[in-house]
């Protein structure tokens, strides 16, 4: 797997599956993932289907739904969004369980967001990402499953254009901040951090101001190229803080 070292970011460019088989156990302090939901593989709903025996019909996936106006009537602002306008071929499937035995096997505690869409078992600390969103027809929050014995925990904070500057370069776009919430309350100094599916890295962001060492995989050429060079940007603006001023933010998220 070809890498890129930026600081204390090490960025592999391909499957994490390849890379995680070659881990020996628990290398990592804690996995923060984002695997795909399955937002482009076909849904089915109860009905006649002549192809079908079992009552069930195959209908088009929740995004290409999306992009005939189905879901975004009336067009407008909605029709540039980068859900619309992005390749999302890659998200065809959800992960099987291979990924997960692989991921729980290398980490010591894991934050897996979309933790609805996969069978991870109870857990009593979910995460709530309310992201302030202003359209009925998009989903109003986001839940993480946790490995950790913790409270449920709540973080609002927007995910449009109005309230969030950041520039969306990846369809299903985390925003810094979150990360920055999410290492501040479950992250420990000197923990090193894993990505699976680093899409845009806001991971890789957020554990570099915050002073933590990180690895992270995106097996997207485009969006690989696209994250290294936010990544490097933020880097060459100054984005990153010095470790007393980290650890002030790590306080004030708690």
């Amino acid at each position: 797997m070809n890498h890129v070292v930026i600081g204390d970011a090490t960025l592999f460019h391909g499957d994490c599956m390849d890379y995680m088989c070659n881990l020996p156990d628990n290398v990592f302090d804690l996995a923060i993932v984002d695997p795909q939901y399955g937002i482009n593989a076909p849904s089915m709903s109860m009905g006649q289907n002549k192809n079908r025996s079992d009552g069930w019909a195959r209908e088009d996936s929740t995004a290409v739904r999306i992009k005939k106006g189905r879901l975004n009537s009336g067009g407008g602002k909605l029709k540039n969004r980068v859900l619309n306008t992005s390749n999302i071929d890659w998200d065809d499937a959800v992960p099987d369980d291979d990924y997960f035995i692989e991921l729980m096997r290398v980490s010591k505690n894991q934050i897996i967001w979309g933790g609805n869409y996969f069978d991870l078992g109870p857990t009593r600390c979910v995460l709530c990402w309310d992201k302030k969103q202003p359209w009925e027809n998009f989903s109003q929050w986001e839940m993480a499953w946790t490995s950790f014995d913790q409270p449920a925990a709540l973080f609002s904070y927007s995910n449009t254009g109005g309230g969030n500057s950041e520039t969306k370069t990846h369809p299903t776009q985390k925003p810094i901040a979150l990360y920055s919430w999410i290492l501040s309350r479950f992250a420990k100094t000197g923990d090193r951090i894993l990505d699976t599916h680093g899409g845009s890295m806001s991971s890789v962001v957020a554990c570099l101001q915050l002073g933590f060492e990180v690895t992270c995989c995106e097996r997207d050429s485009g969006y690989f190229e696209t994250a290294c060079e936010r990544i490097e940007q933020a880097v060459a603006q100054g984005q990153l803080f010095e470790p007393e001023r980290a650890k002030q933010i790590q306080e004030s998220l708690v």
